[in-house]
């Protein structure tokens, strides 16, 4: 089977109950809306079945249910988000591409503690009239 490296452009994710274990899959499409990977998130503990890729290329993967959130964080918020198989060593990722340090969130976070100065007010007539 062949190695895969390719931009998840798009995703789908589910809730299903399968043989009596609720479940959640994220479905992780290419630019050209091919399934790269099918992702697994389930309850259990203990040792996860190893990725494996199928016929036509689409890589099942599994994880546990707690990391769910953190991986739909990524894909919701950072850019570009990657998908990488390597066939030979049965290995797979899903990572960022490279971001500079500091970008966006911090910014996000640093103007909720900016002090914000008033407006200063002109002097108008009307204003120094009712004054009086």
């Amino acid at each position: 089977m062949p190695n895969v490296s390719a931009e998840i452009t798009n995703y789908q994710y589910e809730f299903r109950d399968m043989n009596g274990e609720n479940a959640a899959f994220l479905y992780l499409f290419d630019r050209q809306n091919k399934l790269l990977c099918m992702a697994a998130f389930v309850e259990r503990t203990g040792p996860l079945p190893v990725p494996r890729q199928s016929i036509s290329g689409t890589v099942f993967l599994s994880f546990h249910r707690s990391d769910l959130s953190s991986v739909t964080d990524m894909l919701r918020n950072e850019k570009p988000v990657m998908f990488n198989w390597s066939a030979e060593n049965r290995s797979a990722q899903i990572t960022t591409g490279k971001e500079p340090v500091g970008e966006e969130e911090g910014r996000h976070i640093a103007s909720l503690f900016a002090r914000k100065k008033p407006a200063a007010r002109k002097s108008t007539k009307a204003n120094s009239n009712r004054r009086r």
